[in-house]
Order: structure tokens, then C-alpha cells, then sequence
């Protein structure tokens, strides 16, 4: 080895001497710059700014007087009847648009009569009147009438961007009166326009001036209010740094306008008042309005509340200290037209000051420029003499960034700095290609039991230890550790055991267990998680070299087994809440099936048929589905898809879910119906008896009473069976139906008693009538009818609420129990507004699993699940999607949920079918534009339907099947193309399954 020299004394008396010459001329150069920068760029920026900020304000002054003058000259200051007045509304909505920082226009009339437009944007909401298209609202206008009596009416219109009514509400406690407001009197008094010291406004409570103005024939006064908070939010843009702070106070300290705060306080009596500048929370305003001529630096001009010292006195400069920050300030005069002169106070933070100095920083790198170019030759010969080996280590620290570990092989320099960064860059490498292999293993290994085996053997790698082991603890014992990996080469006579137990839970425990290892010559480091909690035992054997004394290899090995700890727990947490997830979903869907008896099994079965047909589809290797593959993300969303598929009919009403006849509810109605065929079997028996009594002909009265008692058993058995629903209702069942409701019966007994509360509101909508009373046999009243609990559901298109794309169209009311409107039905027992709560199950599945936080592989699972009834062509709900163009799980939920619905044998209102019944339907559906084909045929070739027909269907519904005449039924094979033609849906009962 050549002789080597320290880097440090080599470059410290070349280098370092000449760059403090440097730094020392730069430093006097840019502080004597700095100075004369800082005073001239604060005194000259703060004189402009005031002159800026009082044109800004006349700008909010100079306007308004031309709107006054010109509203004083028109016919709208003389009209006396409110109508009249109310056509001048465009005149007075052009004022507003012509001067934008006016809050309103107003005109007070000599009989105390008053008329004000306001842009309603100015008026806090709920001060706004109810009407339905608030949200269109544009102007304001407040009227006060007074008739001819001196009876005040006021009120409140709010109108749209064309000036249209959109309402209107009565103000009766507004007594109003413009005749005591003090810019009516004063301008009455005056020969010219009149403008009001700053006040708080009557309505909004914002902080504004008035600038008013007699009309032509003196008779009334127009009025125009211009808010300062708008001279305060034009304020906010002036700052010359994105720090600076402005207030406008007035002379007595009251604040005039400020961006950030409110100027307007609650006063002890209970008005309203201008804050003052001691109120404002802002200390560095505070400490600058209260500055004497000895306290700042330049600064001469009186604290507010005292008379200036004279005009001198203002402009001038301060310098001053606040929370720990330098600012400078300044108090300039500043005039608001028609109001007492007031000051402009500013304040800058230093730093953000100093920040603009360009000129100064230009003339610093100038300075550095010709520096380093007179001491380039010094800087090549030292750079010659060690760039060759820094060099050669940049390149390897280069190929470190890029991951190539193998390029960092050191080099040889003279100097000692140098070689000892060649020697621990390449100790660095191999540390770190070890810490990339376990942090691949960590990052990407979804497995515990080979993410176990992979980081130890990395850490043995790593620690240069020989044998070592990975104990978990028992999740039922906290003592008890079961061994999951081992690697290396332990001693043959001493092999670790399968488990280590503690004696002990608490740390006694564990320091035995220490002791122990120890003497075998291993360590044992717990693998705790973030909380502490030990979740299992790391154990390795020692080096040879340290024999249980390196400190800092266990220390290295303590924070590795820490990486480890949070792996571990992370795998474990995640199949946990895997395991809790599936636990809670099925659980919901056991709910759901739970909730009625006769359709129970249902969320159950279809997700076991669904995932069955999924993995058929991943089985192919040809046709549509052989480019299919499923992961498992996929499969988990499908899976949670599935079992939530009905999550909705947790809110369908049972009594129409399990609706089996017509007139059924909670209960069965046939039965009143029949007791009233009862009371007219039992009338035309009095009829019988009364006649005998009044002497008529007996065989007469006989043959009559047989007539009338044989027709009431033959309307009843027409009744009944069209109760049953299970055949088509023709025109003449119609008729017929028609004239036996309009039969009629005495009822003698009050039937509002004993009512519930929602049922007695529902009575009270007929008008009650005199007992005994006379009704039909068969009616539909208004008692029927039962309205929504809340709204609606929002799923018609226009619906503002529907956000989730829904394309249906809900009826007026939630139910109709009318007897005849219900037995008129054509098919089937629901009827059009059950067939909606039916199908409205799935809107609430769509709202309630949107409504969930899903991660991202699992963001499409409300869609998997939400549109199991969509169809091919378009035609189904509850977004009327083209299924055609829909994922293959969504298009696999239509069949499977279709093909359990048939088969099923628990439903009330129809018989289980059997297998070669059910296919047929469903190819009947494939054919028509309902179920996509392709799936269909998967569901046939794939022998699915044999599987769950042997899981779950009872031995009289499986029979013969014929597949080929199936797939020719359903038009297979065919393409997803051609599966769009609109046509009937299939059905085997009068309604489609309930499913």
C-alpha cells in the first residue's frame, strides 16, 4: 500500500481558506444592500398601496351616486300601489348588476310604504322563504304596504336570474318603516345625494354605508347599501407579499374593514357595533396601531384614539418584534368619501420582504461567479487527484440506486477517507441485497407458512448466524409456542423442539426461557407487534465470534425480527378479517333468508350455484370463456358479491314477499269477504221468515230463498278462486266481478273502533256515515291506499336523489289494499305496486352496498351484486343496463339467481319445478333477450346443474334432461352480439320468481 493522506488536511488549507474570503465579501455586499433595499421597498410600496386602496373605495362610492340619481328620476319613486311598483324591478335588478358591490336598492315612501331588491345570496339562508325552488333564487325583494287605514302588510318575494316568482311569505311582526331609519330623514333634509357614517345594515348585519337621495317630486327617497366587507375583500388582494396584513381603523379605533375578521360586535345593550382594533385577533395589527413616535424605528404617527402629531407623521416606517417574527409597518392616511379620515395600517414580515431581493441576490451570485472562476485551476489539480477513485465509487453507488449489488466491489485510493467509504460501501451493498430479498418476501408473499420459512432463511443470511427457528404462539395459549420454520444446520444432539413452553406468562417466564437458550448457545428475541403483544419467539443460534457478547448484533437482530413482527401480524390480521368478513356477510344473508320462512335458502343456495358456474368458466379452455381467469381478488368479490346479492329484502314488507293470494296482507281477507256472503246467506233467510210472517206463499218464498242462497255459494266460489290467482282473469271474469262487488250488505256496528292510530287516519279521508249503512259487497276506498312512511324511493330518472343511475318508476303510494283492485288483477297475486316493493329490493342493495367504504379490489362488488336483474336487451331494472355488455359475474348472477328461483320449492305462491321444467324456461329467457346465452350452455356443458340439482333439489323434481334440445331451444351457440332482440320473457307461472 502506498502511503495515504487524510482528505480532511489535504483540502482544508487550499479550499476552505479561500471560500471564507468569498463568503466574508458576499456577506458585507448583500447586508449593506439588504438594508437600503428593505426601508426603500416597504416606504414607497405602503404610500402606493394607500393611494390604491382609497381609489378601490371611491370605487364602491362614485357608482352608486349615478344608480341613485337616476333611480330619484323615475316614475318608480311616485308610485303608490305595490303592483306598480313591482314592474320596476328590472330597472332596480340593472342597478345591482351595474354596480356589484351594492348589498341593495331600495325606495321609502312618505306614507312609511317600502320596496328593497337584494341579491339573495346576501341573505343568509334560513332567512330565505320556503318555497320549492329556493336553490333558483337570485333576488330578494322586501315590501311594505300600507293601505289607506294605516294597516301595515309586509313580505318577503324571492324571484329567479329573470325576475320570475318563485314565492313569496308574509313578514306579520315586520314593522318596517323607513320614515324613522336616519338615511330617509337625512336625505329628505338635503338638497343632494347623502351618505351615512359606517353602520350595521337592517337585514343582513353586514357593516355598510348608505348613500340615499330624495326623488324628483320629494315624496319618497332612494337608497342604495354598499357593504365594506367587499372594501375588505379587495383589501386581501393588495398585499405586496403573501404575508401582508391590512386594516382600515377610524380614528376613535373602530374598525372599518379587515379580510379575515368580522368588524360587527354585539354591543351590551344588544345592537350591533363596529369592533375595535383592540378587539381584532390579530397582534401584529394591535402592536403597530399602538406604536408611539419613541417605540418604532421611524415611526411618528399617534396610536388610534389620539390626535396625530401632525401629517409628518404618517408614511413613516417601523421595525418591531412579535411572536418571535420581525415585521416592518407602516401608518398611512386613508380617506373613505363621505366618512371622518381614518388610517391605513400594513405590516409585512421581514422575512417574506428579504425574499424579493433579487438585485441583491444577483449581485451575490455575481460575486460567487468570479470567485469560482479564479480559483478553477486550484479546484482542477484537487479534483485530478481525487475524482479517478470518487468516481469509481459514484459509479458503484450509482449501480447500488439501480439494485446491481455485484458492481460494488470497493477501490484503492491513497487516500484513508476514501478507503474506508470503499469498505463500508461494500459492506452496505451486501447488507442491503439481504434486506431487499426479505423486504421482497415481506412486501409480497401471501402465504404466513412461506413468508415464515423465506425471512428466516434471509435472516440467517443476514445475522451470519448458522441455525435458527420461528416459534408462533398458541392463540389459546398464551405459554405454549409452536415451531413454523426452521432452517439451517442445528447440532444432531440438541435439536430445538417442535414447542417451547413458558412456566411463567409474565417476563419471569421468558428470562428463564432466555437462560436456557443461552446455554445451548442460542438467542431467543420475541417477535412483538406494535402493541407490544408477543406474537411469537424468534430463536438463533450465536455467532462463534461474539459467543453471546456482540451488543450490536443483537441489536441488528432485534430490529429485524421487529420487520418480521409486523409481517407476521399484518398476515394474520388480514386472514382474520378475512376470515370476519365472510363470517359477518354470511350472516347478513342468513338474516335475509331468515326473515321469511318460505323463501329461506335462497341467499344461501344462489351463491354456492354462482360460484359454481364461475369456476366451470375458469375450467374452459375453448370457447367464449377460455380467456377467463380468475385470481384471487376476483373470486373474493365474486364470492362477497354473491352472498349480498338480497341483502335488500331485509326491507321488503314479508306480507308481499309472501304474498300467495290476492287479497292477502298480513292475513288472508277471503275470510271477511266470506263473513259478508254470511250476513247475505242470513238476509235472504230473514227475507224467508218475514215473509211467513206477512202471510206470503210459502213455496214461493222457498224457491226464492234457494235461488238467492245457490248464487251467493256460486259469486263466492268465483270470488274465491280468483283469489287463488291461479289463471287468467278474462273480460267476462270481470264483469262478472263487477256485478257481484256492487251486491249490498248492512253494516250496523261502528267500524272506526278499535282502530290503530294509523288506521283511524286512514278512515278519516271517507266521510263517516249515519248507522245503519249501506255498502258494497266489494270495494276499493280510500282506506286502502297506504302512503309512503318517508318518500318515495329515489329511482325515477329525474329524481334529484338518484345518484345511483336508477331508471324506474315509482308508484304514488307505498300499498293498495283495495279488494276489487286487487282481485282485478290479470295474472298472478301481486299486484303493480307489490310487483315494485318486489323489485325494489334490489334498489336497496344497490343503495346500502354503495353506501359501503370498499376497497379497491373489491369496488366492484355493488356492481356484481346489484345487477342480477338486468337483462340482455336493456329491458330489466333497476338501471335498464344492456347485461350484454356487463362482466361475465354479472351476467353468471342472472342465471344462477333465475335458476334457484325456479327450482325452488319454499315459496307460497308457487310450486318447486322440476329440472328439465326449470331449463327450459331458462332457454326460453336466453332466447328472448333475458339471459346471455353463453352462460346458459356453460351452465348445461359444465354439468352444474346435475351438481346442484343432486345438493339441493328434492328426487320428484329431477328428471330426464335433454341438452341438446336445450341449446337448441336457447339458439346456442350464438355471440354476445346477437343477443339484443327484444321480446317476451318466458314465465311458468302467472309472475316471474320472486328470487
Amino acid at each position: 500500500m502506498r502511503r495515504s493522506f487524510s482528505l480532511r488536511a489535504l483540502t482544508a488549507v487550499s479550499i476552505v481558506g479561500l471560500m471564507l474570503i468569498v463568503a466574508g465579501v458576499l456577506l458585507w455586499h448583500g447586508v449593506r444592500g439588504a438594508d437600503k433595499m428593505m426601508v426603500r421597498a416597504v416606504e414607497d410600496t405602503g404610500r402606493q398601496l394607500a393611494v390604491t386602496t382609497e381609489e378601490r373605495a371611491r370605487r364602491l362610492i362614485d357608482p352608486a351616486r349615478v344608480v341613485v340619481a337616476l333611480l330619484a328620476q323615475d316614475d318608480l319613486a311616485s308610485r303608490q300601489r305595490l303592483v306598480d311598483r313591482l314592474r320596476h324591478l328590472p330597472l332596480l335588478a340593472a342597478s345591482l348588476e351595474v354596480h356589484s358591490a351594492a348589498s341593495a336598492v331600495y325606495v321609502g315612501y312618505e306614507d312609511g310604504d317600502f320596496l328593497l331588491l337584494r341579491p339573495a345570496g346576501r341573505v343568509p339562508q334560513a332567512r330565505l322563504p320556503e318555497v320549492p325552488e329556493a336553490d333558483e333564487a337570485a333576488y330578494l325583494v322586501q315590501a311594505v304596504d300600507r293601505d289607506a287605514g294605516g294597516k301595515v302588510q309586509a313580505e318577503w318575494r324571492l324571484y329567479d336570474r329573470d325576475l320570475n316568482l318563485l314565492g313569496r311569505r308574509l313578514q306579520p311582526g315586520d314593522a318596517f318603516d323607513p320614515r324613522e331609519r336616519p338615511w330617509y330623514r337625512r336625505a329628505m333634509a338635503a338638497s343632494g345625494p347623502w351618505l351615512t357614517e359606517p353602520y350595521a345594515l337592517f337585514t343582513t348585519r353586514e357593516i355598510g354605508i348608505t348613500l340615499a337621495r330624495r326623488s324628483r317630486d320629494g315624496r319618497s327617497v332612494v337608497g342604495l347599501d354598499a357593504s365594506l366587507a367587499d372594501l375588505g375583500s379587495e383589501m386581501d388582494a393588495l398585499g405586496i407579499t403573501p404575508g401582508t396584513r391590512l386594516a382600515v381603523v377610524s380614528r376613535d379605533g373602530r374598525l372599518l374593514a379587515h379580510p379575515d375578521v368580522a368588524t360587527l360586535l354585539a354591543a351590551p345593550g344588544g345592537s350591533p357595533r363596529l369592533a375595535t382594533l383592540d378587539e381584532l385577533d390579530d397582534p401584529v395589527l394591535r402592536r403597530l396601531g399602538h406604536l408611539t413616535r419613541d417605540e418604532g424605528a421611524s415611526l411618528g404617527a399617534a396610536a388610534p384614539g389620539e390626535a396625530a402629531s401632525g401629517d409628518d407623521a404618517f408614511g413613516a416606517s417601523a421595525s418591531f418584534r412579535v411572536g418571535g417574527e420581525d415585521w416592518f409597518g407602516m401608518r398611512l392616511p386613508f380617506r373613505i368619501p363621505g366618512v371622518e379620515p381614518a388610517t391605513l395600517l400594513m405590516v409585512v414580515p421581514e422575512r417574506e420582504l428579504l425574499a424579493g431581493t433579487r438585485e441583491l441576490l444577483w449581485q451575490r451570485s455575481l460575486v460567487a461567479v468570479l470567485l469560482a472562476l479564479a480559483l478553477l485551476p486550484l479546484g482542477v489539480w484537487v479534483g485530478h487527484r481525487l475524482s479517478r477513485p470518487l468516481n469509481a465509487l459514484a459509479e458503484q453507488v450509482r449501480a447500488l440506486g439501480d439494485f446491481d449489488f455485484s458492481a460494488c466491489r470497493g477501490v484503492r485510493s491513497p487516500v484513508r477517507e476514501v478507503q474506508q467509504l470503499s469498505g463500508a460501501l461494500t459492506g452496505m451493498a451486501e447488507g442491503i441485497a439481504g434486506f431487499q430479498r426479505m423486504t421482497r418476501t415481506l412486501s409480497r408473499e401471501p402465504r404466513l407458512d412461506t413468508l415464515l420459512a423465506t425471512v428466516l432463511e434471509d435472516l440467517l443470511n443476514i445475522t451470519d448466524s448458522r441455525h435458527g427457528a420461528i416459534y408462533l404462539e398458541d392463540e389459546n395459549d398464551a405459554t405454549r409456542f409452536v415451531c413454523e420454520a426452521e432452517r439451517g444446520q442445528g447440532d444432531p444432539d440438541d435439536p430445538l423442539p417442535a414447542c417451547l413452553t413458558l412456566k411463567a406468562p409474565e417476563e419471569g417466564g421468558m428470562a428463564a426461557l432466555e437462560r436456557r437458550a443461552a446455554a445451548s448457545g442460542y438467542l431467543v428475541q420475541p417477535l412483538c407487534n406494535r402493541s407490544g403483544h408477543r406474537m411469537g419467539l424468534l430463536v438463533l443460534a450465536l455467532r462463534e465470534s461474539g459467543q453471546g457478547g456482540d451488543r450490536s448484533w443483537r441489536r441488528f437482530v432485534e430490529e429485524l425480527s421487529g420487520a418480521a413482527a409486523v409481517a407476521i401480524e399484518t398476515r394474520r390480521l388480514l386472514e382474520g378479517e378475512k376470515r370476519l368478513l365472510d363470517a359477518i356477510v354470511e350472516l347478513i344473508a342468513g338474516a335475509t333468508d331468515a326473515k321469511s320462512a318460505h323463501t329461506g335458502g335462497h341467499c344461501s343456495r344462489v351463491p354456492q350455484l354462482a360460484e359454481m358456474l364461475l369456476e366451470g368458466a375458469h375450467r374452459m379452455t375453448t370457447g367464449p370463456f377460455a380467456d377467463e381467469t380468475l385470481d384471487d381478488e376476483r373470486r373474493t368479490a365474486f364470492h362477497l358479491a354473491a352472498w349480498l346479492h338480497d341483502c335488500g329484502k331485509l326491507t321488503t314488507p314479508d306480507e308481499v314477499m309472501e304474498k300467495a293470494t290476492k287479497l292477502e296482507t298480513r292475513y288472508n281477507r277471503i275470510h271477511e269477504i266470506r263473513t259478508r256472503f254470511e250476513v247475505l246467506w242470513r238476509d235472504a233467510d230473514v227475507a224467508y221468515w218475514r215473509g211467513l210472517a206477512e202471510g206470503g206463499d210459502e213455496p214461493t218464498l222457498a224457491a226464492a230463498r234457494r235461488r238467492r242462497q245457490a248464487e251467493l255459494q256460486e259469486a263466492f266460489r268465483r270470488v274465491a278462486e280468483l283469489n287463488r290467482g291461479g289463471q287468467a282473469v278474462d273480460a267476462d271474469g270481470l264483469a262478472r266481478l263487477e256485478a257481484i262487488a256492487d251486491w249490498r250488505w248492512w253494516r250496523h256496528f261502528d267500524d272506526r273502533l278499535g282502530v290503530s292510530e294509523e288506521e283511524a287516519a286512514r278512515l278519516a279521508r271517507e266521510p263517516e256515515a249515519p248507522l245503519p249503512a249501506e255498502e258494497r259487497l266489494l270495494a276499493d276506498r280510500p282506506r286502502h291506499r297506504l302512503d309512503w312512511a318517508v318518500a318515495p324511493p329515489p329511482v325515477a330518472e329525474g329524481d334529484p336523489r338518484n345518484r345511483w343511475g336508477f331508471a324506474m318508476q315509482p308508484p304514488e303510494v307505498a300499498g293498495d289494499q283495495g279488494e276489487l283492485y286487487n282481485l282485478r288483477v290479470a295474472r298472478g297475486t301481486l299486484n303493480d305496486i307489490e310487483r315494485f316493493r318486489i323489485q325494489e329490493h334490489i334498489v336497496q342493495t344497490v343503495m346500502m352496498l354503495e353506501s359501503l367504504p370498499w376497497p379497491a379490489h373489491l369496488r366492484r362488488v355493488p356492481t356484481i351484486a346489484g345487477n342480477h336483474h338486468e337483462r340482455m336487451d336493456g329491458q330489466g331494472y333497476p338501471r335498464r343496463l344492456v347485461l350484454a355488455e356487463a362482466s361475465l359475474e354479472e351476467r353468471i348472477m342472472a342465471v344462477a339467481d333465475v335458476f334457484e328461483a325456479l327450482t325452488a320449492a319454499d315459496r307460497p305462491y308457487k310450486p318447486g319445478l322440476t329440472l328439465s321444467r326449470s331449463l327450459s324456461i331458462l332457454a326460453g329467457m336466453a332466447r328472448d333477450g333475458h339471459l346471455d346465452p353463453d352462460v346458459f350452455a356453460l351452465l348445461l356443458d359444465s354439468g352444474v346443474w346435475r351438481d346442484y340439482a343432486a345438493r339441493f333439489l328434492a328426487a320428484a323434481q329431477i328428471d330426464e334432461v335433454d341438452i341438446e334440445a336445450l341449446k337448441h331451444e336457447a339458439g346456442c351457440p350464438t355471440t354476445k352480439s346477437g343477443n339484443g332482440a327484444a321480446g317476451r320473457v318466458s314465465s311458468c307461472t302467472g309472475q316471474a320468481p320472486r328470487s
